[in-house]
């Protein structure tokens, strides 16, 4: 297993070097193992030759079945510690304002009659992201945006997705554009949260020079409210703005028929041990199906 963990690393890292550093061995251990695994598989997993260690036809083909087995590991522990009875006082989960927190309520409420005696405390990513939150032990649990790639020890769960709306109060300049370029968008600040400024995006409009960073969701809303910019939110959390007129949905002249929807993910550190609580808890929130 531990030649198999190296491995998925090694892959995703490509580079030994930085695989020894994330698993926390020294290089000649990494190599040694890689090196012992291509031998008990009778294959050669990477192409040396090159600067960088690139994986070859073989070692990208058997990639995902060595994903899938340590999954089904990961599973195993999940079902061993709940079969071990032991049960935390204290449940971490971090969401970002962007999760729908109307259809986790559910879940939570059925957790509290399953473990009255448990304490769960719902945290909000503020100058860390939730994956940093995660591997640190700062939350066991994790509902956010989905990131274009994990690092590893981070498992992941597609639970849905939210539509982001370009808007801005109604008498703000862009508002009265009925097409509006990058360039247009470019001239004008651009509201941000700052979980959404770290998430890697590939739209170019995301990109302003002119950025203002807040908190939370709440706060953004605020200063669309108070015209002091545009923003890229969750249509469900400006809806009844846009419906009364107050907010304008912008139009994008790159963009005219795309809606722009984000993955939301539930992560969790696959090499951490949760009790019998947290596991309850993220079958269950797995379970969920997110869409805003």
């Amino acid at each position: 297993m531990e030649q198999l963990e190296t491995f998925a690393a090694a892959a995703r890292e490509q580079s030994f070097s930085a695989t020894a550093r994330k698993l926390g061995k020294s290089q000649s251990a990494v190599s040694t193992a890689i090196a012992e695994l291509e031998i008990d598989l009778g294959v050669e997993l990477f192409d040396r030759g090159a600067r960088y260690p690139v994986l070859t036809h073989a070692g990208t083909a058997l990639l995902a079945q060595v994903d899938g087995i340590l999954s089904h590991c990961d599973a195993l522990v999940d079902r061993a510690n709940a079969l071990a009875g032991f049960v935390e006082t204290r449940v971490v989960v971090a969401m970002e304002d962007a999760c729908p927190y109307d259809a986790i309520t559910p879940v939570l409420s059925r957790f509290a009659t399953e473990f009255p005696a448990v304490q769960v405390d719902i945290l909000q990513p503020l100058g860390t992201s939730l994956v940093e939150m995660v591997l640190a032990g700062d939350a066991v649990l994790s509902l956010g945006c989905t990131q274009s790639d994990y690092p590893t020890g981070i498992g992941f769960r597609r639970l849905g997705e939210v539509t982001l709306v370009n808007v801005a109060r109604a008498d703000h300049p862009l508002s009265k554009l009925s097409s509006l370029s990058f360039a247009q968008l470019a001239d004008h600040t651009k509201l941000s949260t700052a979980a959404q400024s770290r998430r890697v995006t590939t739209s170019e409009y995301l990109k302003s020079p002119r950025q203002w960073l807040v908190h939370s969701e709440l706060a953004l809303l605020a200063l669309l409210d108070g015209g002091l910019g545009w923003a890229a939110v969750p249509r469900r959390l400006v809806a009844a703005r846009l419906a009364s007129g107050h907010l304008v949905e912008l139009r994008l002249e790159a963009y005219p028929f795309t809606q722009w929807n984000v993955g939301l993910d539930l992560i969790w550190n696959s090499a951490a041990k949760p009790g019998k609580a947290a596991t309850w808890l993220r079958v269950e929130i797995g379970k969920v199906k997110l869409f805003s």
